[in-house]
């Protein structure tokens, strides 16, 4: 999967989405402002614990003020675990993630959350041409 092109904006609806679904989760930290509150990485990687708990470990994160470290965080969990996913973070949007910039937060949850239904909720692949059955 390409990496993303930084002009993607979610739609009114698509964002309703992602405050709703990560509302859903029992985090270390009440989100008053998800920009701000998850651009250390460490609410993030909460949540990816519990959607793969094999894949995270929590102990990697550290809760940090400091771009350099938000940065390190993000470079970990983008090595470990989104490259596992086939997320694929560039330095450019790892930047904008710990600077909690250009919606791109958003964009991710949205694409975790997207990608997390297709796996627990097969009928959807099932319905694409050339899926499973299709001989």
């Amino acid at each position: 999967m390409p990496p993303r092109k930084k002009s993607i904006e979610l739609s009114t609806q698509e964002l309703i989405e992602v405050y709703g679904w990560v509302k859903k989760f029992n985090l270390s930290k009440e989100i008053k402002n998800i920009n701000r509150d998850l651009s250390d990485g460490v609410l993030v990687a909460e949540i990816l614990k519990h959607l793969y708990p094999k894949l995270v470990e929590l102990h990697n994160y550290t809760r940090c003020n400091a771009t350099r470290n938000k940065l390190d965080n993000w470079q970990t969990l983008n090595r470990k675990v989104f490259r596992r996913l086939n997320i694929y973070l560039d330095d450019d949007m790892i930047g904008e993630l710990a600077s909690g910039s250009n919606g791109m937060l958003e964009v991710l949850l949205y694409e975790v959350m997207a990608k997390y239904s297709l796996e627990t909720n097969p009928r959807h692949q099932s319905d694409e041409p050339g899926g499973m059955g299709a001989d």
